[in-house]
């Protein structure tokens, strides 16, 4: 692909490209928000560096794309919400947290009826002597790579996700449940993608609890197979915005008891077509 207006340097062939020659702290240009959309639909996230933003330049970059979207579930979760701020999460771990957010592979909310399309996550204060590193995954690299055989058992199959799996630590809240299809086609490329992740999924709907486990085992085991993967290392002030509807990803909680501080912003999304019988 061509880009005349900012520079990009994909990470991997799966899944991943760092962005440079743009200021998101600044009202973009048409032609720039152009190539900004070109390579996150190409790469399905993409990262920033050195862009020391504001809530409300989180929330611009967010609005170019669509409506923010309002985190939805109960109160136990390990990021929180910033009074004033409805639509960001508040995601500061330190020396005193038991836990951190997106410790297992997940989709951002995949337990919504209508999962965020995206998420901007911007950390101000990262480890001083790294760590806190996250793991993206390619769902279009993920679904490719089945048989045809097992792609045609999955075509028309739908998997219940609950919020408490990933969210639930022993407390009364109560978490979003939601059904998908397990292979999804992508709104905007019009490729398919696995719909599928640990954190989330509980069963299969259409199978056996027995089948579902075995089926579910063998799917998120490939999901989280390191050839379709890319690892961020993230830098004060960097910038991740990734697609929900083709990514998965892992927050990699190895720097206690240093902070990793940041504020993540959601664009709202459309509910995903199934995808049509090969």
């Amino acid at each position: 692909m061509t880009y005349h207006h900012i520079k990009v340097n994909a990470l991997s062939p799966a899944v991943g490209a760092e962005i440079s020659g743009v200021d998101l702290t600044r009202p973009l240009e048409p032609a720039v928000l152009a190539e900004i959309r070109q390579a996150f639909l190409a790469h399905g996230v993409v990262f920033f560096h050195d862009q020391p933003m504001s809530f409300e330049d989180q929330r611009r970059l967010a609005e170019y794309f669509g409506e923010l979207h309002i985190h939805v579930g109960g109160k136990g979760t390990a990021s929180k919400t910033l009074e004033g701020y409805p639509e960001v999460r508040k995601q500061h771990f330190d020396r005193n947290s038991k836990r951190v957010s997106g410790e297992v592979w997940h989709t951002d909310q995949s337990c919504s009826k209508v999962p965020p399309m995206a998420s901007i996550l911007h950390q101000h204060l990262v480890p001083p002597d790294g760590g806190g590193d996250t793991l993206f995954a390619g769902m279009y690299a993920a679904y490719e790579a089945l048989s045809d055989k097992m792609k045609a058992y999955l075509e028309g199959l739908t998997a219940t996700h609950d919020g408490a799996l990933i969210f639930d630590k022993g407390g009364e809240d109560e978490y979003p449940v939601a059904s998908h299809p397990i292979v999804t086609v992508h709104p905007e490329t019009g490729r398919r993608v696995l719909f599928v992740n640990r954190g989330q999924t509980a069963y299969i709907n259409e199978v056996s609890r027995a089948e579902s486990r075995a089926i579910l085992a063998y799917l998120f085991d490939h999901i989280e197979q390191p050839e379709w993967q890319m690892r961020f290392h993230w830098r004060n002030h960097s910038v991740a915005f990734w697609d929900n509807r083709c990514t998965q990803h892992r927050a990699i909680w190895d720097y206690w008891p240093n902070v990793r501080s940041g504020y993540r912003m959601q664009i709202k999304g459309v509910e995903a077509p199934r995808a049509p019988q090969a």
